[in-house]
Parts: C-alpha cells; sequence; structure tokens
C-alpha cells in the first residue's frame, strides 16, 4: 500500500486504451458511501473518458461486463480500514485485500481482482481510510476533503487520458 500521488496515478493509466471506474461502499453507512459518491459525481462530469459503474456492495455484478468489455484499465474505489490517519488516501495493491469467506450471497473482493488480473487487465485499486462507518451517518470532514480531492484528481486525469 502506497500513499496515493495524482502524478503516480496518471503514469498508471497514460497508457491505457479504456477505462472502467467501479465505485463502492454502502451508500447509508457513513465513510463507507466515499466509493459510492464519488462514482456518482463522475456520473455526472463530462468529458470523462471512462465508464463508470456504481456497485455498491456487489462488485461481482459486474464482473462479466468488465471481462467482456475490451478494458485495459478498471480503477477501483472505495473506503478502507487499514488503521491509518482518517481521510488518508491510498492506492493499494490487490494482492493486499484480505480472503473473505466464499459464500453463496457474497464474492470475495481479492477473487474477483485475480480473475480480472489474470485477463490482462490492469487493476488500480484506490482506498480512502475511513473515520466512521455506521448506519445514517453523514461522511466525516477527514473523508468528505479526501473525497473531493480525489473527485478532483479524477476528474482532471479521465478527461485527458
Amino acid at each position: 500500500m502506497e500513499k496515493f500521488s495524482s502524478v503516480r496515478l496518471s503514469n498508471l493509466i497514460k497508457q491505457a486504451n479504456k477505462i472502467a471506474v467501479v465505485a463502492m461502499g454502502n451508500e447509508i453507512s457513513g465513510d463507507d458511501a466515499v466509493g459510492v459518491l464519488i462514482g456518482e459525481e463522475l456520473l455526472k462530469s463530462e468529458s470523462i473518458k471512462a465508464d463508470i459503474y456504481i456497485a455498491y456492495q456487489s462488485p461481482e455484478a459486474y464482473l462479466m461486463k468488465l471481462l467482456n468489455e475490451d478494458y485495459s484499465h478498471i480503477i477501483f474505489i472505495d473506503a478502507i480500514d487499514a488503521g491509518k490517519k482518517p481521510g488518508e488516501i491510498y492506492l493499494v495493491n490487490p494482492n493486499e485485500i484480505i480472503n473473505e469467506k466464499l459464500s453463496t450471497h457474497r464474492f470475495p473482493l481479492k477473487l474477483l481482482l485475480e480473475i480480472l488480473k489474470q485477463s490482462n487487465k490492469e487493476i488500480i485499486f484506490i482506498g480512502i481510510q475511513i473515520e466512521r462507518r455506521g448506519i445514517g451517518l453523514d461522511l466525516s470532514r477527514e473523508v468528505l476533503e479526501s473525497k473531493n480531492k480525489l473527485l478532483n484528481t479524477l476528474r482532471e486525469l479521465l478527461r485527458r487520458y
């Protein structure tokens, strides 16, 4: 896991042919909503050269679409709880994501990322460290500031790649 920088993200996507952004999170659970909120704002943005998917808590629902489209790069955006300073933004190595139990109701994120990586797609996972989560809570000040910072960076980069 490395601290996020717009220069690093720009370098990661500069060879992209087609980009998908998968926005994840729980929109009614405080800071956990940050990925979804960024995705919703990107959908409203003009001249974005990427396909935006609002996946909420079920990114696996888009697995076949992500596999079948000719995306060279897939950017995942989600809240993380890595014990870091609230609001910090990180580029997370997919190998660092903890295994989840396989269930008939939820497809493990780590397995989803591995399948996509095996299909020769560049996977970029951006995580924002949460401060709090709970039903009905708003974003914390730190996460809100980071949301706006990341949103502006993505708008700029996804307009010109």
